[in-house]
């Protein structure tokens, strides 16, 4: 578990595109943590709770799940290995595919010498992570029509050093969004709950907290 330092949780976005009767809700809410633990030290420890895996960081062709909707990497890493370091990195290959209905992406993983390597395996390899994010996007189609709806996750994380200060601290920061809910509720459940790490400090409740808080005039 990590201690925080100092925390903050926002609500970016909430707004209903459908109606009162069938809402729509895009819900997109931004977090920062602070922590004394190495960004290597976080990185075992969301490897552990399940954040950084194959599912989020693929090795095979996938559909429909790129990095971002700018096209960031699934995945991007500064990691120092028997004295040298290197920048590691997922990319997603759009390889075409029913544009109605799916795109493909397959992942290339960079440098070629550790293209078999994946970030979980880091840890068991003695391979440290000096500051890495993590990108996801899901879009969704409907039969033969384009839907709007999309998960999109985000997280970065890097050591800071305020000024003034002797020792480093590590900003975790993420954003998560979601389209198309039903209901107001925290966006990204799945990846939210790989986020639970933090000691006297329940992440996924404040995000309930700040949705429900949110002033209803601005819906």
């Amino acid at each position: 578990m990590l201690a925080v330092k100092q925390k903050s949780v926002r609500v970016k976005e909430l707004k209903n595109y459908g109606s009162s009767e069938r809402p729509l809700y895009t819900i997109a809410v931004e977090k920062e943590i602070t922590v004394s633990e190495s960004p290597d030290t976080v990185h075992k420890i969301f490897t552990d709770s399940g954040l950084i895996t194959r599912e989020t960081i693929p090795f095979e062709v996938v559909s429909n799940f790129r990095g971002s909707a700018d096209d960031k990497p699934f995945y991007s890493a500064l990691i120092a290995h028997e004295g040298d370091t290197k920048r590691y990195e997922v990319m997603a290959r759009d390889t075409g595919g029913f544009l109605r209905t799916s795109i493909n992406y397959e992942p290339v993983v960079y440098p070629d010498e550790l293209r078999l390597t994946h970030p979980a395996e880091f840890s068991r390899m003695n391979m440290e992570v000096e500051e890495w994010e993590l990108h996801n996007y899901k879009h969704y189609f409907m039969t033969l029509i384009a839907s709007k709806r999309y998960e999109s996750f985000d997280l970065w994380v890097k050591s800071k050093r305020e000024e003034g200060e002797d020792l480093d601290f590590t900003l975790i920061k993420a954003i998560l969004a979601e389209s198309e809910l039903k209901e107001k509720k925290a966006p990204c459940s799945w990846y939210l709950k790989r986020l639970l790490v933090f000691d006297d400090f329940d992440l996924e409740e404040e995000v309930r907290r700040k949705i429900s808080g949110k002033n209803r005039k601005s819906f």
